[in-house]
C-alpha cells in the first residue's frame, strides 16, 4: 500500500519503488533487442565484465595490449568487427615492461598505433581496488575523461589486502569494480592468473567466474598460443583466436645488448588442431624442462657471433644432458639408453621449431620478455 503524508494528505514517493514498478514487463509486451552495442562484436560487449586468465607466460598481458589497441584504433580485432573507443589499460605489475610492449606496437605497427594513440592511455600503477579508497580515487582521477574500455592487469596486484580465495573479499572487489564500471559506463576487463590446478580454471574464489560476463582463458602450445571464450553469458561460447608473440627489437642498452620485446601476430585458428602433433609429452617433455633449467642455471649470451641469437641464452648440450639425466636416474636406465632418449628429444625439439643448435649448444626460438608473470 502507498504510504500518506497525514499532515499533508499526499502520497509519500518512495523513488526506488517507482522504478521497480517502472521495470516491471509483462511477457507479451518483451521487446527484442535487434543490436547488443559491443566493443568487439562476438566477444567483448560495451556493458560487461571479463576475465582473461592463463598459466604464466601464456601471453595474457600481450592478448589484453593487442586487443586493447584494436579498440582504441577502431580497427577489426581476428576478424571481428571493433567499435573505436577510449582505453585506459591499469598496468600494475608491467613496470617499465609495459612501455616497450607499446614502443613495440608503435614500430612495427605503426598505422594501428596512430590511429590508437590518442584513445589508449595507461596507467603503470598498483592499485587496491579491494578497499574503496583507490577505487574513488581512480573515479575522481579520471574525472569526465571518456573512458570505453578499463583494463586492471592483474587481478592479484589490485587486490590490496583481500584474499583471492574468501568469498567476501571477491565480493567486496567485485562490487568496487561494478560501481567503477557503472559509474564510467564501461567495459572492464580483468587480467588474471590459473590456478594450480588448471582444469579448474582462474584461480579464487568461484563467486568470481560467476560474477563476470565473459571468460577468456588463454594456453600455449609451442610456438602457437590460443585464446577461447568458456564463458559468454549473453553470446556464443567457444570461439577460439589464436596468435604468436613476435619479437622486435627497439634498441641497445649501454652494454650494447638489444633492448626487446613482443607484439601480437594473428594466427589461423585452424592450425591449433594442426599443432596438436606439436604438443609436448614423454621424453620430448623431459628434454624441454631439462632445457629450461640448463638455460637458467649456466646459460650464457654469446656476443659478437652471427650464429647466435642476441640477447638470447645458449647452453652446451653437455650440460644440457646433465640436466635430462638427472630426471632420468630414477629410471634405472644405462647411460647408453639415457643418451639416445635425449638425442631422440633434442631431434624432434629442433624438428618441431622448439629449439636451435649451433656448434654444440642450443637455445629456445620462442623466447618473449617474460613479463607476464
Amino acid at each position: 500500500m502507498d504510504e500518506f503524508d497525514i499532515k499533508n494528505g499526499t502520497p509519500i514517493i518512495n523513488v526506488r519503488v517507482e522504478q521497480i514498478r517502472a521495470a516491471l514487463t509483462p511477457a507479451g509486451r518483451s521487446q527484442l533487442i535487434a543490436g547488443q552495442p559491443y566493443l568487439v562484436k562476438q566477444w567483448l560487449d560495451r556493458d560487461a565484465t571479463s576475465l582473461v586468465f592463463g598459466a604464466s607466460n601464456t601471453g595474457k598481458s600481450f592478448f589484453a595490449l593487442d586487443l586493447a589497441i584494436h579498440v582504441a584504433a577502431g580497427n577489426n580485432w581476428q576478424g571481428c568487427r571493433v567499435t573505436q573507443g577510449h582505453v585506459i589499460y591499469v598496468a600494475a605489475e608491467g613496470g617499465l615492461g609495459f612501455s616497450k610492449r607499446i614502443h613495440a606496437i608503435s614500430k612495427e605497427l605503426p598505422e594501428l598505433f596512430a590511429k590508437a594513440q590518442e584513445q589508449f592511455c595507461h596507467l603503470p600503477l598498483q592499485l587496491d581496488l579491494h578497499a574503496t579508497e583507490d577505487a574513488d580515487a581512480l573515479l575522481t582521477a579520471i574525472g569526465d575523461r571518456p573512458v570505453d574500455m578499463l583494463i586492471i592487469d592483474t587481478l592479484a596486484m589490485s587486490f590490496g589486502a583481500g584474499n583471492e580465495n574468501d568469498g567476501k573479499d571477491v565480493t567486496q572487489f567485485l562490487t568496487n569494480i561494478a560501481h567503477i564500471r557503472e559509474k564510467l559506463g564501461c567495459h572492464v576487463m580483468l587480467v588474471h592468473h590459473s590456478g594450480k590446478d588448471q582444469a579448474r580454471g582462474a584461480r579464487g574464489h568461484s563467486s568470481l567466474r560467476a560474477a563476470i560476463d565473459t571468460e577468456i582463458e588463454l594456453t600455449v602450445d609451442g610456438l602457437m598460443r590460443a585464446a577461447k571464450a568458456t564463458k559468454q553469458r549473453d553470446l556464443e561460447g567457444g570461439k577460439v583466436a589464436a596468435f604468436t608473440l613476435e619479437a622486435v627489437q627497439l634498441a641497445e642498452d649501454l652494454d650494447g645488448d638489444p633492448i626487446t620485446s613482443c607484439i601480437v601476430k594473428p594466427q589461423d585458428a585452424a592450425e591449433l588442431k594442426r599443432s596438436k602433433s606439436r604438443m609436448l609429452t614423454g621424453l620430448n617433455q623431459v628434454a624441454h624442462q631439462a632445457l629450461h633449467d640448463a638455460l637458467r642455471d649456466k646459460g650464457a649470451k654469446m656476443s659478437n657471433s652471427e650464429h647466435y641469437p642476441l640477447g638470447r641464452k645458449v647452453v652446451s648440450n653437455e650440460v644440457w644432458y646433465e640436466q635430462f639425466k638427472l630426471r632420468r636416474a630414477e629410471d634405472g636406465l644405462k647411460e647408453d639408453s639415457v643418451r639416445k632418449a635425449f638425442k631422440r628429444g633434442r631431434i624432434w625439439l629442433q624438428d618441431h621449431d622448439y629449439t636451435r643448435e649451433y656448434d654444440g649448444k642450443a637455445w629456445f626460438i620462442d623466447e618473449p620478455d617474460r613479463q607476464d608473470k
